[in-house]
């Protein structure tokens, strides 16, 4: 298990998704980043090492999930119909 951040959560969550083997870890200049590493994929989830904010994790985990509906939507998993009303 690797230390990638300082708030417990965040650490949790990002070695779990690094334990896929789809996510891979990559060190930006100044933030660590989670890189989506499958066909298709198109995010890199930035994060801080050391959160200043108690909803860091809140804020990392939405945008993960915003990110994964994305993705499932982009590779026809999902499908989204657009139903237009007649006023």
């Amino acid at each position: 298990m690797e230390r990638i951040s300082k708030d417990k959560r965040i650490n949790d969550f990002c070695n779990k998704l690094i334990n896929t083997k789809r996510w891979v870890r990559v060190q930006g200049k100044n933030h660590p980043s989670l890189r989506h590493n499958v066909k298709g994929g198109f995010k890199t989830l930035v994060f801080s090492s050391t959160p200043s904010n108690n909803y860091a994790f809140e804020m990392f985990q939405r945008e993960y999930n915003h990110y994964i509906r994305e993705f499932l939507i982009q590779t026809g998993v999902i499908i989204v119909e657009h139903i237009k009303e007649i006023q």
